[in-house]
C-alpha cells in the first residue's frame, strides 16, 4: 500500500510541475503602427522641396534593432512601458529592390511610447535633412531658368523647356510648385541629353554622394556623371537607368559615389548628366522635376 501512495504522489507531483501555462508561455508584444514617413524641408528653398520615395521604416526600440518593415507596417515590439522608438527613413538606392538602405542624409525620428502588450500605438513619423547635409545643386525649375544644357553629342533633341500645364507639372499647386522641365521629341526618333551647367568638385573616400530627381517619361531615362578635365569631358558614366513610365511620376535616389571615387576620376570634377532615346517616330514626352545633388 505504501508502494502505490509513493508512485502516485510522483506521479502527481510530475502532473502538477507540468501545470504551470504562464513559466514557459511566449512573450505577448505591443504594436507600433507607421503608414508612412514625411519629409519636412527648410521654407527658404535651400533644401529644395519635399518630394521623397521613402519606402522602409528601420525601428529601434530602447535602442535594440527591431527590423527592416516596407510601409505602411505593423511592429511588433517585445519592450514594454515607457520605450523609445526610433525610425530611420529607408529608401530603394539606384531604384533596386534588394537594395535598400536607410537614406544617410535623412534625420531620425525618436518618440517616447508607452507600450502595452496587444495595444497599438500609432506614429507618424516627420523627419529633416541633416544640418550638415550640403547641396551644391538644386533645379526645381521655379525660377524660371534652366541650369542643364546640350552635351554635344549627336542629338536629335536637346531643348530641356519649362512647362506649367497642370498635367504636366509635379504635384502642381501642392507646396507651391508651379513648374516642372520638359523634354518633347516631337514624334521624332533621336537622342536627348543634357548635362548640368555647373562642374562639382565631389568629396572623396565617402560613400554619401547622392543625386535625387523626380521624372515620369515615355521613353527609357539615365541619369549619369561626366568626369571633366579642365574644359574637356571625358566619357559620361550611366549610373541610374529606368525603363518608361508614362502614367506616374517616379523619385530616384542615385548614389553617385561609388564612380566618383574610382582611381580614373582621381582629382577630376564632374556634370551630372540626363539622357533618353526616343527609337520610335511617336509622341514621347519627358518630365522631370525635383533635381538635387547631395554629399556631406
Amino acid at each position: 500500500m505504501r508502494i502505490v501512495v509513493l508512485y502516485s504522489l510522483f506521479i502527481y507531483s510530475l502532473l502538477f510541475s507540468g501545470c504551470k501555462p504562464f513559466d514557459n508561455a511566449e512573450p505577448v508584444p505591443a504594436y507600433v503602427y507607421i503608414k508612412s514617413i514625411d519629409l519636412k524641408v527648410k521654407p527658404d528653398g535651400s533644401q529644395g522641396s519635399n518630394s521623397n520615395d521613402i519606402k522602409d521604416a528601420w525601428v529601434f526600440a530602447n535602442g535594440k534593432f527591431i527590423g527592416v518593415f516596407e510601409l505602411p507596417c505593423m511592429v511588433p515590439v517585445l519592450e514594454k512601458d515607457s520605450t523609445l522608438i526610433t525610425v530611420f527613413a529607408g529608401i530603394k538606392v539606384n531604384g533596386q529592390r534588394n537594395n535598400r538602405k536607410f537614406y544617410p542624409f535623412y534625420d531620425i525620428y525618436k518618440k517616447m511610447v508607452f507600450l502595452q502588450p496587444t495595444v497599438i500605438d500609432t506614429l507618424k513619423p516627420v523627419i529633416t535633412y541633416k544640418d550638415a547635409v550640403n547641396f551644391p545643386w538644386i533645379e526645381d525649375f521655379e525660377d524660371l531658368a534652366v541650369s542643364l544644357e546640350k552635351t554635344g553629342i549627336t542629338s536629335t533633341i536637346d531643348s530641356l523647356n519649362i512647362t506649367s500645364l497642370p498635367s504636366e507639372v509635379f504635384e502642381f499647386g501642392k507646396a507651391g510648385n508651379r513648374f516642372s522641365g520638359k523634354v518633347d521629341f516631337r514624334s521624332k526618333i533621336g537622342t536627348f541629353e543634357n548635362s548640368s551647367i555647373g562642374i562639382y568638385d565631389l568629396p572623396r573616400a565617402t560613400s554619401d554622394i547622392y543625386l535625387e530627381v523626380s521624372y515620369k517619361s515615355d521613353v527609357p531615362i539615365s541619369f549619369g556623371i561626366y568626369p571633366t578635365s579642365g574644359s574637356t569631358l571625358d566619357f559620361g558614366i550611366p549610373v541610374y537607368y529606368s525603363f518608361a513610365n508614362p502614367t506616374e511620376w517616379k523619385k530616384a535616389y542615385v548614389r553617385l559615389s561609388d564612380d566618383v571615387n574610382t582611381t580614373a576620376n582621381i582629382g577630376k570634377k564632374f556634370r551630372i548628366f540626363i539622357n533618353a532615346v526616343n527609337k520610335e517616330a511617336k509622341p514621347s514626352v519627358i518630365l522631370i522635376d525635383n533635381i538635387k545633388l547631395l554629399h556631406f
